[in-house]
């Protein structure tokens, strides 16, 4: 791949996003406005919920362009089909979120949750439609993604999984995010690692849109005046376990599917919320940059007049 084209890919994935954050901002509050997505948020507040379209839209369109950039120098490269799949799975993984946030049964909670009201009531609930959508998704892309059994189990556990551990943190505002960057910031350690041995850094160029774009949502999140809701973390998820599928090696792989299975298993009997506030570094770690109740009220009241 040209240096050139690399330098001119980098620059409108940064610029991109920074140039759209405005206007979509305001775009898709007023549409989340009329379509009534109010939800209450853990202190009983009313928020607008699905925010994460904002970045959702930014990071695709950039990806797009960016794509667009690649098809114009006739490059058939690894980094095209990965920009390609990139674009197109987080944009099947952000809808299967946004119907979920569309949904009104919103009682059943975790993986028991809505397989017991499927066994109970032999009813679909919509995060079991969310389920089977994202591992479906997660599936397809394994197979092209993987040259081998064992590559393409792996990723498609990674695939299909981060989607939803970015999810079971999105209970407080600005928390979600700040596990995204994690994510972002492993993989990125890695890459360095492995930098010389691979050519597979360039992928994370598709990263970087989604990057500046969950900075630029951060203010609005913590801030209380938005949530990101399912479109949004699951999104970020599937962005940084794509990331991680074609940008390290299999033993990273595998160490973050353990991890991300062993958070599965663990939301399932016991609250993440309550462990963080008994930590104190993790407390203090996501505090950071929320603002206080009384600030949550006036933010809610100046920026969508729901209270």
């Amino acid at each position: 791949m040209e240096t050139k084209i690399i330098v001119l890919m980098l620059l409108f994935a940064v610029v991109f996003p920074l140039v759209l954050n405005r206007l979509l901002h305001k775009m898709v509050t007023q549409k989340l406005c009329a379509l009534g997505m109010n939800r209450f948020n853990y202190d009983g507040d009313p928020v607008l919920t699905g925010g994460g379209l904002i970045l959702v839209y930014s990071s695709a369109i950039t990806g797009i362009v960016l794509v667009g950039l690649l098809l114009l120098r006739g490059a058939k490269s690894e980094l095209l089909l990965h920009g390609i799949l990139f674009v197109i799975g987080m944009l099947i993984m952000a809808f299967w979120g946004w119907r979920d946030d569309r949904a009104s049964d919103r009682d059943a909670k975790g993986f028991r949750g809505h397989f017991g009201v499927l066994w109970r009531e032999r009813r679909m609930t919509s995060g079991m439609w969310k389920l089977i959508g994202g591992t479906s998704t997660a599936f397809c892309l394994s197979l092209t993604l993987s040259n081998s059994l064992w590559s393409g189990i792996v990723s498609f556990g990674l695939l299909a999984l981060s989607p939803n551990i970015i999810n079971l943190f999105d209970l407080r505002p600005g928390r979600a995010l700040k596990v995204f960057w994690c994510l972002t910031a492993l993989t990125g350690a890695f890459g360095l690692w492995i930098m010389w041995a691979s050519a597979a850094t360039a992928n994370w160029i598709f990263l970087i849109p989604v990057f500046i774009a969950s900075i630029l949502m951060f203010p609005h999140d913590a801030g209380g005046k938005i949530m990101l809701g399912d479109t949004g973390s699951n999104a970020l998820g599937f962005a940084a376990g794509f990331t991680f599928v074609i940008g390290t090696p299999v033993y990273v792989q595998v160490c973050m599917l353990v991890l991300f299975l062993c958070l599965q298993i663990a939301a399932e009997f016991c609250s993440f919320s309550r462990v963080i506030e008994q930590v104190g570094w993790l407390h203090r770690l996501d505090q950071w940059g929320r603002a206080t109740g009384a600030e949550n009220k006036k933010n809610q009241t100046g920026s969508s007049g729901l209270v």
